[in-house]
């Protein structure tokens, strides 16, 4: 049996996974009317998204709980146990795959592929749970989309590749309910239930090749015998969900092969569809955000959203690594950090507290609505004003620290990092200068028209 890597463990333990822009654009107007949206209707767009189902899944079991707390693997659930904006706020504001795979729309594509093949397979598992009563189908259906993340961890990471035979050890590092892991390995001697299955999976995968695949009349035949039912009648439920599943995601499949394509055609060696000339271009997520916060503004949005488009911005348009809004206190004597984004949970970062006597760089920021990026030799001239206690809660590494102001008020400090492997560029920090600026005039023209 393969074993999951240190490496491997660490690089996926509690890494953001990646959304695909359609489920935030979907999730994101939810907020707004977060009163009058039962937890299905969030349910059911997170469940079109695998590695958001994973994300989902993976922080709602790894929360603090008491001894009574039960396992987490329903999706509504989870959105009940945040609320649905709550819950919209903490999972649609992750980095997207378009972000991640800009300009390599090969394995984009790729990516987009296995998503479709996914979601046709964990609907053959339900369904054939459904036919034989299974009493807690959430659990085939976490199972069946779960059953496919490493294909696409594998996209996403080629250096990080985790293999079929490692997921049940990277679910439970996940601290995913054992019930589902179990559906998503494939030991020597099983039940009826998990059976049925891992043949309703590889069933799927089969019929991506075509009908006349040698293995599929094998699977077919274990799964009549687990239903009780002819093998006619099985396939009849394979090729309506296969039809199901092509027409529910037509709008998504321009340029893809469902399983349902090769239903009429005879058996042969079919060549694979060529791949469209050229692929829409895709907005850019830093324009969208200048554009927010620029029409933020101008429309009055209370402070607390104003700040949240400004998370989104670094985080979608400038894709930095760790984002923290550090507040001032009530009493205005500390920095303390409210929020963070990106940091693991025992990140100093999210503990932050600061005082503003003696000085630091922090509380200089705060004199006006200003934004300083600290690099190289800046680090040898601010080194009076980086004193030990705070470097140690913000790291060494090379940061963007902005002021953020509500009119002439001071409100924090909004900080940010990104990754050794892709350290910010000048023009990134022109960007996040004009981040800065934006959200001041925001924040001010915010203030007035409450007063």
């Amino acid at each position: 049996m393969a074993t999951l890597t240190s490496d491997q463990a660490a690089t996926w333990h509690s890494k953001a996974l990646p959304m695909l822009q359609t489920s935030r654009e979907r999730l994101l107007p939810l907020a707004r009317r977060a009163e009058r949206v039962q937890p299905q209707e969030v349910a059911d767009i997170v469940q079109r998204d695998p590695l958001l189902v994973a994300q989902v899944l993976r922080a709602a079991n790894q929360r603090s709980r008491s001894g009574l707390s039960a396992d987490v693997i329903a999706i509504d659930n989870a959105v009940m146990l945040y609320g649905v904006a709550p819950f919209v706020e903490r999972f649609a504001r992750g980095p997207t795959v378009e972000e991640l795979l800009a300009g390599d729309e090969t394995r984009y594509r790729r990516y987009r592929s296995a998503v479709l093949e996914i979601r046709f397979a964990a609907g053959l598992a339900r369904e054939f749970a459904h036919r034989r009563h299974d009493a807690r189908p959430e659990e085939i259906l976490a199972g069946a989309l779960l059953h496919g993340i490493p294909a696409l961890l594998g996209l996403l990471d080629p250096t990080h590749v985790v293999t079929p035979a490692m997921l049940p050890q990277l679910l439970g590092a996940w601290h995913i309910p054992e019930a589902v892991r179990t559906l998503c390995d494939e030991p020597r001697e099983a039940g009826p239930r998990q059976v049925l299955h891992q043949a309703a999976l590889h069933l799927a995968q089969d019929m991506q090749h075509g009908w006349w695949q040698p293995a599929l009349q094998g699977r077919l035949q274990v799964i009549a015998q687990v239903l009780q039912q002819p093998i006619d009648a099985v396939w009849r439920v394979a090729t309506t969900q296969a039809l199901t599943c092509a027409g529910r995601d037509y709008a998504e499949t321009a340029g893809f092969w469902p399983a349902a394509r090769w239903l009429p055609m005879l058996p042969g060696d079919w060549p694979l569809p060529a791949a469209p000339a050229s692929a829409p271009l895709r907005p850019d997520p830093l324009a969208q955000r200048l554009q927010a916060l620029h029409l933020a503004g101008r429309q009055g949005v209370p402070a607390n959203q104003i700040v949240s488009l400004v998370v989104r911005a670094l985080a979608e348009g400038l894709t930095m690594r760790r984002i923290a809004l550090i507040l001032l206190t009530q009493d205005g004597r500390l920095l303390r950090t409210r929020f963070t984004h990106g940091a693991v949970q025992d990140d100093p970062l999210c503990r932050l507290e600061l005082a503003l006597d003696p000085p630091t760089l922090f509380s200089q920021l705060l004199q006006k609505p200003q934004c300083v990026w600290l690099r190289g030799d800046k680090r040898r001239e601010w080194a009076a004003l980086l004193p030990e206690h705070l470097t140690t809660q913000i790291g060494g590494a090379d940061f963007c620290a902005m002021s953020l102001f509500v009119g002439d008020k001071p409100l924090g400090v909004l900080f940010a990092d990104r990754s050794v492997e892709a350290p910010l560029v000048d023009g990134d920090y022109q960007s996040l200068r004009r981040i800065c600026q934006l959200a001041c005039t925001a924040l001010a023209d915010s203030t007035r028209r409450a007063s």
